[in-house]
């Protein structure tokens, strides 16, 4: 009986024992709270493309059986000037750039990646739009663009380029950064022609609105030709005519000495009209009328009479074939060959031997062998498209092809596809910086700028097989009067 006590006592103790055991493992018979152990983010990777951009992160707390727990999370941002982040983990993109946003509760934590890469979305002009300069000068302020965003904040680090589009213009520090305003400036803007120029700016990427961006600006001379018709032309023609006039008015910009002149019927060549006129700067009287045929001779053109302060002409004429006038059009030809007769009204040519620029003529009475132009602007130019090694006395002039075309035009065999050479093709017929110095070797003030891109070696390729039309006797030949600012004879030429 008494063993039978003990036996039970002892199971009642031990059964006491564990539950005992069990509540202090329930906290003594109260319900411990669970401990945070573990933090899982609804992201751990963000990434924003303008700066403002939002994104939300939720935080899930959980015991270390997985449970979930009802806990404080506190946020931070490793760097909040890149993205910030509030106490309810809303996080907001501030600058370029990379940080770490933490969420934490008790000892656990957890961190996302935040990755801000401002991508550019929109361009826009800032300066510079509708700018005036003579040609050949820069442009005053230089263009410049603001590059944003989706949200309009600037982007920095974003390559611009400035590309001339039209107007023969050059530009400097044609690829320009965007600073930390988001702007981006080209160095300058050089005008190439009168009347419009424009330029384009473009960023780097794609689906940005407003790219390009497009500058106009425009070019000014004070250079002025009026050309006065006589008898009747085509609207073809005058239009022609109306090209050939701005192309020499961009490319020769100053002003020259007002004359009065007062010239007789027929006195500048045959069949030109009288003049009795303040002239500024140039007067070139045409003449659109049969002379012998087509396949003939074009025309002539050349100066009448010059300044006595520097020889640069106050009056011109220039005579076309009206029989070779249709044929030149068809072939897409009369525009460049207007440029180039009126080249010889202005002075190429025509005037170097009056300004003694030419030496060892080909032409009796001299009969050189080696003609060239002397002047050290031409020499220079000549020297910067590919002539520094030519062996020859420098600028080459024309050695053949008889009065008209030796000695008033550059050389065929060395300048090729040039236009102020005795030959015109059907390709392009570039006006070169040579032809630009030479003008300046004359007196003129020229715009450089505005010279078409060209390379003797380049040149020499562009011409193989292309068919050809001589422009020979092309040269006004008249005596060439010297007249003061009143207008009187002080000189004549033979």
């Amino acid at each position: 009986m008494l063993s039978c006590l003990r036996q039970s006592l002892a199971w009642k103790l031990g059964r006491l024992c564990a539950l005992l055991i069990t509540l202090s493992a329930c906290g003594g018979g109260g319900s411990e709270p669970s401990v945070p152990a573990n933090i899982a983010l609804n992201s751990t990777s963000l990434s924003f493309t303008a700066v403002g951009e939002t994104q939300q992160l939720f935080a899930t707390v959980t015991d270390r059986n997985g449970n979930r727990v009802d806990a404080t999370v506190t946020w931070s941002s490793s760097n909040p000037e890149i993205a910030s982040v509030t106490s309810a983990g809303l996080v907001t993109s501030q600058a370029s750039g990379s940080t770490e946003v933490t969420a934490t509760a008790g000892s656990a934590s957890s961190t996302a990646q935040v990755a801000v890469t401002q991508t550019p979305a929109q361009l826009q002009r800032l300066s510079g739009e509708g700018g005036t300069a003579v040609a050949g000068q820069s442009v005053t302020p230089p263009p410049a663009v603001l590059v944003q965003d989706a949200n309009n904040h600037p982007v920095a680090g974003v390559p611009v380029t400035f590309a001339v589009l039209s107007g023969n213009g050059r530009v400097t520090g044609e690829i320009a950064v965007t600073d930390n305003s988001g702007i981006a400036q080209v160095g300058s803007w050089q005008l190439g022609s009168k009347g419009s120029n424009t330029l384009s700016a473009t960023a780097a990427g794609s689906g940005i609105t407003g790219n390009p961006a497009t500058f106009t600006a425009t070019g000014t001379s004070s250079f002025n030709i009026v050309v006065q018709f006589v008898g009747t032309a085509t609207q073809s023609q005058r239009a022609a005519f109306a090209e050939a006039q701005n192309r020499w008015e961009s490319l020769i910009v100053g002003d020259l000495t007002d004359v009065a002149l007062n010239v007789a019927a027929d006195e500048c060549a045959p069949g030109l009209p009288a003049v009795n006129q303040m002239i500024d700067d140039l007067l070139i009287l045409v003449s659109v009328e049969p002379i012998d045929g087509p396949g003939e001779v074009l025309g002539s053109a050349g100066p009448c009479f010059v300044r006595t302060s520097n020889d640069l002409t106050v009056l011109g004429g220039m005579t076309l074939d009206t029989d070779d006038l249709e044929a030149i059009e068809a072939e897409g030809l009369l525009t460049p060959v207007i440029i180039h007769e009126m080249g010889h009204v202005i002075g190429f040519g025509s005037l170097w031997g009056f300004q003694g620029l030419l030496a060892d003529a080909s032409l009796p009475p001299n009969n050189g062998t080696d003609p060239h132009f002397t002047g050290a602007e031409a020499i220079a130019a000549f020297n910067e498209i590919g002539g520094a090694s030519y062996g020859g006395n420098k600028v080459p002039v024309e050695n053949s092809g008889g009065e008209g075309l030796a000695d008033g035009h550059w050389r065929e065999s060395v300048f090729t596809s040039e236009l102020m050479t005795g030959l015109i093709g059907a390709a392009q017929n570039p006006l070169s910086v040579v032809s630009v110095a030479s003008f300046a070797d004359q007196g003129y003030t020229v715009n450089r700028i505005g010279a078409d891109p060209f390379s003797l070696s380049l040149a020499l390729r562009a011409t193989i097989g292309r068919p050809q039309r001589e422009l020979r006797n092309d040269l006004l030949r008249v005596p060439i009067r010297r007249v003061d600012g009143a207008g009187r004879v002080v000189r004549q030429s033979k």
